[in-house]
C-alpha cells in the first residue's frame, strides 16, 4: 500500500490504524496489534478517506479487491466487513465506527475524530519484522561459481507436491462456509427461514427481534441474525437464497448498533 506512505490514522485519540502494516492498535499499547485482512484494511482506508460520505458496496469492492472485484461474492464481502467490525469492537470504541446505510453502502460519520499522523516507530518497526522473511547471506570467495540451491529434479518434485496438496485441500476450502454454524430457527411467525449465530448463550434477542419485525420477511427470504444477550449490537442479513461458499447471492445487510429488544 505504497500510496499511504508512512501515514497512520488516529481514531478518537484511542486507536491507531496503520494501512502500511494493515493493523489496528490502542494508543496506549502500540505493540499489541490486531492484524486485518488485506481487503478489510483497504475498505477501512477508503471509508476513512471519505469520512462523512456514504461509500457504496461497488466502490468498496473495487478498492478492496482491485481488478478481481467482479468475482467476489457478497458472502466474501460481508465476511470481510464483519471481521473488520469485530476487530474494531475489540478496541472498545464508545460507538461503532462503521454504519450501514441500507441499500446505499457504508459510512464513517463525520462526528468521529480521525487525524492523519506519522506512523509511530514502534508500529512501523514491528510491522516490518512481521512481514520480512528471514534471509541468510552467504559470502563467496572471488571467482567461486554460485550454485543453485535446488536441482531440477528437486524443483519438479516440489512443484508436483504443491499441486497434489492443492488438489487435496481445495474441496475442504470450498466447503468452508462462514454461515454453516448458524442454527436454523424451528418456529417463526412467517414463512421465511431464520438462522441464528450459534455462539450466543441463548436466542432470546433473536426471537424477540423476529417477533417485532415480521415485515423483514418477504417472498420466502433467508434471514441471518447475529446478536448476543449481553450486547445491544444486532446485525441482519436478508438473502434470496441460503448463504453458501462460492455461490452467488443477492443480500441486504442491516446493522443496529443499539437495538433494544
Amino acid at each position: 500500500m505504497s500510496e499511504t506512505g508512512n501515514v497512520s490514522y488516529l481514531i478518537e485519540n484511542r486507536i491507531i490504524f496503520t494501512p502500511d502494516t494493515q493493523s489496528l492498535a490502542r494508543v496506549a499499547q502500540p505493540n499489541q496489534q490486531i492484524k486485518l485482512k488485506h481487503s478489510a484494511s483497504l475498505c477501512l482506508l477508503l471509508l476513512i478517506q471519505h469520512r462523512g460520505q456514504v461509500v457504496s458496496q461497488n466502490e468498496l469492492l473495487e478498492f478492496g479487491w482491485g481488478k478481481n472485484h467482479r468475482q467476489v461474492s457478497f458472502n466474501a464481502f460481508y465476511q470481510s466487513i464483519l471481521s473488520l467490525r469485530k476487530s474494531l469492537q475489540q478496541l472498545d470504541l464508545e460507538q461503532p465506527l462503521i454504519t450501514t446505510i441500507p441499500r446505499k453502502g457504508l459510512i464513517i460519520q463525520e462526528s468521529f475524530d480521525i487525524q492523519a499522523i506519522e506512523t509511530p516507530e514502534s508500529i512501523s518497526s514491528s510491522g516490518e519484522e512481521s512481514v520480512a522473511p528471514d534471509t541468510v547471506t552467504e559470502e563467496l570467495l572471488p571467482g567461486t561459481p554460485r550454485q543453485s540451491l535446488f536441482t531440477t529434479a528437486e524443483i519438479i518434485m516440489a512443484t508436483l507436491t504443491l499441486i497434489i496438496c492443492a488438489l487435496i485441500l481445495y474441496p475442504w476450502q470450498a466447503s468452508d462456509d462462514y454461515f454453516s454454524d448458524y442454527i436454523k430457527a424451528s418456529k417463526t411467525p412467517t414463512d421465511c427461514q431464520y438462522y441464528f449465530n450459534n455462539d450466543a448463550s441463548n436466542f432470546s434477542r433473536h426471537t424477540a427481534f423476529v417477533d417485532k419485525n415480521p415485515g423483514l420477511c418477504q417472498s420466502n427470504k433467508f434471514i441471518y441474525i447475529t446478536t448476543y444477550p449481553e450486547s445491544k449490537k444486532l446485525s441482519v442479513l436478508v438473502c434470496h437464497s441460503p448463504m453458501k461458499a462460492r455461490q452467488e447471492n443477492a443480500c441486504q445487510s442491516v446493522y443496529y448498533p443499539r437495538y433494544d429488544s
